[in-house]
This record gives C-alpha cells, structure tokens and sequence, in this order.
C-alpha cells in the first residue's frame, strides 16, 4: 500500500505537510493504523476499517500529544472491537446524540422560553446561570452588585441529561432552600421543564426533577397602608432625582411592573386617549393602562415625545434600570420595613379592593391573566377600569394628604 512507513516519532515530526488538502501515511506494524496530515501540519491518528457496508475513519488522537505505543495500543483495542460486531464509531456517534442539559437548556430557551415572553426567558436565564449553569464574570451594574454564584449553586451545563439522577436533584433543592426556598422551588421548576420539553423533542429517559415536593411559600400581601402614605409621599417628595420620584409614582398610580414601566416608550402612550398599551408584558399578552389624571400630568411634564423612551439613558438597555439604592433610602426616610418596589402594584389592586372594586375588574387593571375570567375581560370596556383606578388613586392621595377631596394638588409640587 502506498505511504506505508514505520512509525516513530522522529519519522512522523519529520512527515511534511502537503501544499493544500491532506495527505494519508500507514503504520507497517499495525495495518489499519494511519496518520493523516493537513496542510497546517497537524497530524492525526486514525484506525481505518470496514464497519459494515462502510469504512469507517475512527479518531485516536493528535501526535505528538499521543504517542506512537499509545496508538497503536488504542487502534488495536478498537480493531478488537470491530471484530466482535461492536463498532466504536456507531458508540461514538450515539454518544453524540446524548444532549447534556446546557445543550437542552439553550433549546428550551430558543424554541419555548423566549416565544412565549422575553421577560419569562430573562428571568430564567438568570436563575441558570446562578443556580445551574455558567455565571459569567461580569463587572457589576452602575448603582449595582456584581452576580455571583449561589452558595449552593452548581455547574451542570455538561453534565448528560440520563447522567442527573433525582437524587441529585433533590439534594440541590435543599441545599438552595437553606438561603432561599422560593428560588430552590424555581430552579426545580426549570430543571423540569427542560426534561419535560426534551421528552418532546425525542428524550427517553426519566425527569429528575419529578415528585420533589416544594417548599412552601407564603403568598405576599404587603401593600402600603394608609397610615404609611403621608411618610411615604413625603420621603418621595424629599428625593433629589425627578426621574426616581415620576418612576416610583407612576408604579403606584398605573399599577404597572417596575420593567414595564421603566422600559415604556412614547409611542405607546396617548396621552389624549388616557391610555398606554403595554405590548410586551409577563404573561405574553399585551396590557392597556388606564391613565389617571395624576399620571397623565406627570408624563406630560417629561416633555412626550413621538418615539423613544420615556425614561431615556445612556446604557444597554437605552433606559434607567432599577432604582435599588434610592428605594432603599427612600424607605428609611420614611420609615417602612419589608416593602418593594412591586408592592406598588399590590398597593393599587388593594386599594381598588378596599374601595370596592370587583376582583374582575382589578385583574383588568392590572392585566392579570386567569382562564376563568378571560371571556369577561374581552367584554369588559375601560370605562369601569378607569373609575376603579382613578377612586383608589384619589383615595391613596387623600390618605397621603397630597389630594383633597374635589382638589387636586400638582403631584410635581410635593
């Protein structure tokens, strides 16, 4: 056969490597062991034989990082293996195919996530990569911490998807449940769901994350009393950034998620109309806010523009991110304990509730999404929306001592 040599190490360095395309050299010892040389000169050992209807080009190693005894004990292994019908690149080629759960996490993503909301798909993304998967190194955020790993955070990005045992599952729900329950509940959720999704798309094996009973978690009903508002509005009114003070109010006065309103752009608000259209929201479905006259005032002194953000900066995003530190001060100035930012949005169903609107209509507001109650959404106008919004904003008003019953205070003068 032709470029049939003698291997050893000084005859392989001394192989030349051809102009363009490949050139093919076997051992005279083993008679199914080459090497093959590219044109950048890097040489590779293969076992070439008949599997099958095929032959099959088998890959040992590079030299000179494998040596010329460690192929030739490696190709006779593999020939041993041929010859007893088990072929070895059948066993690679199905190795291949075995997903790990990056690999399923990233279809997950790309193909059920991100289609059903980019909202939904970020906040997971980011449970991956702390609890999971890879965690970037990162600088941290202005006004912000630099991510980290969780404590009881793992890397199962290469791990095969058949290779995760429930076991192993079980005991990273605990472990994460030490420092934080609800996320150990998410991360279960989302192992889950990945298993679920590659059981569609051809995966045979079991779900690990099957029958691991969750923590508990203590549904959250903080909403800001009435007794709070007067401090709250004050300590809002004592805040140096106009941007902070017209986000924190527009939480509170539409009801809408801290990202929507962030991220709100002028092109969905008609402020002659009294309505903003959010089009991107958390349950996948677009949300039209009723815009209390409070609300439109402060838009309006933002100076509206025909596109754009209505919270521009110069970031990745184009507009603010979350106002952590100011919310942070802005709750010791007036004094109140255990209250985010999304409590906002609690605040304004609850008040609607106290005010005695219908839970059908406070899930219009706030542009919840029940299978129960859909048909009657459809049929509901905004008009009765707006009257429940604009009662519980007047009376939250009230009750902060900014709004006097048929008077109205210029919010931007607090």
């Amino acid at each position: 056969m032709a470029n049939r040599i003698r291997f050893k190490k000084e005859v392989l360095e001394a192989l030349p490597a051809p102009e363009n395309g490949r050139s093919t050299y076997y051992d005279d010892q083993v008679q199914k062991l080459a090497v093959r040389v590219t044109s950048a000169g890097t040489k590779t050992f293969y076992v070439i034989t008949r599997d099958g209807e095929s032959v099959a080009w088998l890959k040992l190693g590079t030299f000179p990082d494998m040596t010329v005894e460690i192929a030739r004990k490696e190709s006779q292994k593999h020939l041993g293996d041929f010859a007893r019908g088990a072929s070895p690149v059948q066993a690679r080629r199905v190795e291949k195919q075995r997903l790990t759960l990056g690999q399923s996490y990233e279809r997950y993503r790309e193909l059920y996530a991100k289609p059903r909301g980019l909202k939904t798909a970020d906040d997971t993304f980011m449970i991956w990569q702390r609890c999971l998967g890879v965690m970037p190194d990162e600088p941290a955020k202005k006004h912000g911490r630099k991510r980290q790993k969780h404590p009881a955070g793992v890397d199962w990005s290469n791990r095969k998807l058949d290779e995760i045992t429930p076991g192993e599952v079980r005991t990273l729900h605990a472990e994460i449940g030490t420092h934080t329950p609800v996320q150990a509940n998410r991360v279960v959720e989302i192992i889950g769901t990945i298993y679920a999704r590659a059981a569609e798309w051809g995966y045979t094996g079991i779900n690990p994350a099957k029958d691991i009973r969750p923590f508990k978690e203590q549904k959250r009903d903080r909403f800001i009393q009435a007794d709070e508002l007067p401090a709250f509005f004050k300590a809002l009114a004592d805040d140096t950034s106009e941007d902070f003070k017209h986000f924190v109010l527009l939480c509170l006065l539409t009801g809408a998620r801290r990202v929507n309103v962030l991220s709100a752009q002028w092109q969905e608000i008609n402020l002659a109309s009294a309505v903003w259209r959010i089009p991107d929201t958390k349950n996948g479905e677009p949300v039209v806010v009723a815009l209390v006259p409070e609300a439109l005032e402060i838009l309006q002194s933002r100076d509206p523009q025909k596109s754009g953000f209505v919270f521009p900066t110069e970031s990745k995003t184009g507009y603010l991110s979350p106002p952590a530190k100011r919310w942070q001060a802005l709750l010791a100035r007036a004094g109140m304990a255990d209250f985010r930012i999304h409590d906002l949005r609690r605040s304004l169903g609850s008040w609607q509730a106290i005010t005695g609107a219908s839970l059908v209509v406070i899930g219009k507001s706030l542009g919840h999404k029940s299978a129960d109650a859909t048909m009657i959404y459809a049929r509901l106008s905004m008009d009765p929306v707006r009257a429940s919004v604009n009662t519980a904003t007047a009376a939250m008003l009230e009750a902060a001592g900014v709004k006097k019953t048929a008077q109205v205070k210029r919010i931007a003068d607090v």
